[in-house]
């Protein structure tokens, strides 16, 4: 994913994150604070309606109290003790009740009267009679009654019997207003019908909804009757007086009561709807959301314009990173702005330059000083002091055969030329093979492997570039002897030890390199192939330390200049598996004529050499070797050692 992506994809989920977020806050505080409203609404409702239940039933008790203590009625009744349904009648017709009884001293059915005329809301078919007996029959009523009988006070009482729910006054019968006893109970009862609901609650919010319910089972509401029974039952299953319910996807804040002493569990449900009072601000909502959305995608075109502006430069830097990396120091890149991004881009530009510059710097020192050396002292300039450490490393020291004739015979730029040619092609073979190209002196080579360069087998990997020279110096032979030009014969020698490896020189001047007694043995043994007519001659260290990587040919025992004690030294006849069986066959019958020369019979010595040289007439070092053994029979030593001490370079 570009960056351009990731900037827009932040800002698009940050700022979407926000939309959803304000979505979600603003509906939540505004559904909690019309929660809180309406629950508030519905006290107030409650309050009004509990107030005016009351004024009605208070209504109704007063005027039953003043038809009973009337003085007609109370001399109808002393005439009428037995029948008490005019008197019901009388109180049906000015109540407007539903049911009216009566009831004497032995809770008996004295006399009930039903509303008969049609302007009244009751059932025409309904029994009042046994009606009024189903009132007489519940606990809670025929409790009320005894206690009316003993106390001779009036109750107000709602009262449920079978699916109907009754605004119910008592009022006691007395013979005497002083009595504080009764001879019976009149008992009115209005029923709380839808009718009666919706003209108790006229006068308060449209968006509210009463029901009573009996039992959990709804009896009258002004709600339609499709809701009226998952509401009290949702009601109900609330632990608190208030709260929320939903019913068919719509949420709808409720608040219950109940009433006591009915007969039977009941009370009331008042509830409004918290979707519809909320629809003003859902819409509005939903615009501020559209208007979001609006600004969002104009600010997605702003960050897709502003981001332009910033990427494209950035891809710019990125092309020019990767055309560094691959080399390129003159890619450019273009950013005329003035803000930060430009200024990156001209630090950038200004970066390339100096990288170009250490570039050329490294390029150009790499061509005097090894590449390597080059690349460990830039990236440690503390290597850069003068100094050095002891290491182990191989050295090698080459040179041409005779080339002192060679150069008599060109002119000087031939001459150039032609040895330019030369050494070019050496450096490439050691530089294949690990080697670092120490120096040039004239037409010899002075280089070495070892630590921190060469992290292989450093004496291998010098055996192996040795032999690729030579192998590359005949193929390049043959190419110059097509030109004319003369054919070269090539003398290396390779040392293995301690050597001191660092910057030598002064303030002035300085050369890393590697000094010490190796170095010197090393170009000793270059020399020596003269003596034993072989291209290739390494020491006895580089040999164990080349281990079964090589195939070498052990030569004889020498003391070079310089040096007191002797070194035994191996011809570089190939790498394992490259060698051919005849000169395998060689090498072990040379070493078996060497093992008798040690041994000091140097007629047997000399004798074997004979027999290699009728096999193989060429081979210096049998030539050698035989001439000394000659030369220790004609002229013997006092003391003969097998260690032949040379007394030139």
């Amino acid at each position: 994913m570009g960056l351009r992506s990731k900037l827009f994809l932040v800002f698009f989920t940050i700022i979407l994150a926000l939309l959803v977020f304000t979505h979600y806050y603003s509906n939540s505080e505004t559904a909690a604070f019309e929660t809180k409203r309406i629950i508030q609404q519905l006290q107030t409702t409650q309050a009004r309606f509990l107030d005016r239940f009351d004024t009605e039933s208070r209504h109704n008790l007063k005027l039953v109290q003043t038809i009973t203590s009337d003085q007609k009625y109370r001399s109808f009744l002393q005439q009428m003790r037995d029948n008490y349904f005019s008197f019901a009648e009388e109180i049906a017709y000015d109540t407007n009740a539903n049911i009216v009884f009566v009831v004497d001293e032995t809770i008996a059915l004295r006399g009930v009267f039903p509303p008969a005329p049609d302007n009244l809301p009751m059932d025409p078919h309904m029994d009042a009679a046994n009606e009024a007996q189903d009132f007489i029959d519940l606990p809670d009523v025929e409790h009320t009654i005894e206690g009316i009988l003993d106390s001779g006070k009036d109750v107000r009482q709602v009262v449920a019997l079978g699916d109907s729910l009754f605004n119910s006054v008592f009022v006691p019968l007395k013979e005497s207003l002083d009595d504080d006893y009764a001879l019976g109970v009149v008992c009115v009862g209005i029923k709380l019908d839808d009718a009666w609901v919706a003209r108790l609650l006229a006068d308060d919010a449209k968006d509210l909804n009463v029901i009573f319910h009996i039992d959990g089972r709804p009896v009258t509401s002004d709600m339609r009757a499709g809701h009226r029974a998952g509401t009290v039952q949702a009601a109900l299953r609330m632990s608190g007086e208030t709260g929320t319910i939903e019913l068919d996807g719509e949420r709808h804040v409720v608040l219950k009561g109940n009433f006591d002493n009915a007969g039977s569990p009941a009370g009331y449900v008042l509830t409004a709807s918290l979707d519809k009072a909320m629809a003003p601000f859902i819409s509005l909502q939903a615009q501020i959301f559209a208007v979001g959305l609006f600004a969002l995608a104009i600010g997605v075109a702003t960050v897709l314009l502003l981001t332009n502006r910033i990427v494209n430069p950035i891809r710019l830097l990125v092309r020019g990173t990767r055309e560094v990396m691959t080399g390129n120091y003159d890619y450019h890149v273009e950013n005329r702005s003035k803000d930060e991004v430009g200024q990156l881009a001209n630090a950038f530009n200004h970066m390339i330059g100096g990288l170009k510059e250490r570039e050329q710097i490294r390029s150009l020192f790499g061509k005097y000083v090894h590449p390597s050396i080059v690349k460990d002292i830039m990236g440690n300039p503390e290597h850069l002091k003068m100094g050095g450490t002891h290491k182990m490393q191989t050295l090698l020291f080459s040179d041409i055969e005779g080339f002192t004739t060679i150069s008599e015979s060109m002119d000087a730029e031939q001459l150039v030329g032609f040895l330019n040619e030369y050494l070019g092609a050496m450096a490439e073979e050691l530089s294949a093979n690990g080697g670092i190209l120490d120096k040039y002196l004239g037409d010899g080579i002075m280089a070495f492997w070892g630590e921190p360069f060469t992290t292989e087998n450093h004496a291998l990997q010098a055996c192996r570039a040795a032999l690729a020279m030579q192998a590359r110096l005949s193929a390049k032979s043959a190419e110059w002897v097509d030109r004319a030009l003369p054919e070269l014969r090539m003398r290396i020698g390779i040392a293995t030890g301690e050597v001191v490896v660092g910057n030598i020189g002064s303030d002035q001047a300085r050369d890393y390199t590697c000094i010490g007694d190796t170095v010197n043995l090393s170009s000793r043994l270059e020399g020596v192939n003269k003596i034993y007519g072989t291209r290739i001659i390494i020491d006895e260290v580089s040999r164990e330390l080349a281990g079964d990587g090589i195939v070498a040919r052990e030569l004889d025992t020498v003391q070079v200049m310089g040096r007191r004690e002797g070194t035994r030294i191996f011809e570089l006849a190939g790498l394992a598996g490259e060698v051919a069986p005849q000169t395998l066959t060689l090498i072990e019958r040379y070493e078996q004529a060497l093992g008798q020369y040690r041994a000091g019979d140097l007629a047997a010595a000399g004798r074997s050499f004979e027999r290699i040289l009728a096999n193989t007439p060429n081979d210096g070092p049998s030539k050698a070797m035989l001439e000394e053994c000659r030369t220790g029979i004609d002229s013997p030593a006092d003391h003969w050692t097998p260690v032949r001490v040379l007394r030139s370079k």
